[in-house]
């Protein structure tokens, strides 16, 4: 089976921010184990987004042989599941979750170029690189 290493961008703008992320990376370790790991969250201002709550965003890095489309569609149900279980007004994002890079491919470039992205990459480039070599 083909290994594919994904970066994910991950962000929440609500009061329990924390807990959200939190949350998420349980998740998230809970579907992929151990070839899962996160960068140190960034608190930051929104960019291109006309609501002014400050957002807590983080790089998550998976190694994994699921088919991409099941990768998505676990990410999407992640969201799903937060939006419908925590209030929100208008102009908040509960959960956020992004596939950004795979494989090679920038699949985000707005959001490949932000600094808390790309600070993130740098924090989980070691382990990625470790990741794959034990792999291939």
């Amino acid at each position: 089976m083909e290994k594919h290493i994904i970066y994910i961008g991950m962000g929440s703008n609500v009061s329990s921010a924390v807990r959200i992320l939190l949350w998420a990376r349980r998740k998230l370790r809970a579907s992929f184990g151990s070839m899962c790991h996160f960068s140190t969250p960034v608190l930051t201002d929104p960019i291109d987004y006309p609501y002014p709550d400050k957002f807590l965003n983080q790089v998550g890095a998976l190694v994994t042989d699921r088919p991409l489309v099941v990768v998505e569609s676990l990410l999407k149900s992640f969201e799903e599941h937060m939006r419908t279980t925590r209030p929100s007004r208008d102009g908040q994002v509960v959960l956020d979750l992004d596939l950004i890079w795979v494989d090679g491919t920038i699949l985000r470039p707005s959001d490949w170029e932000r600094p808390y992205i790309q600070e993130g990459v740098t924090e989980l480039h070691k382990w990625v690189t470790l990741a794959d070599s034990v792999l291939h």
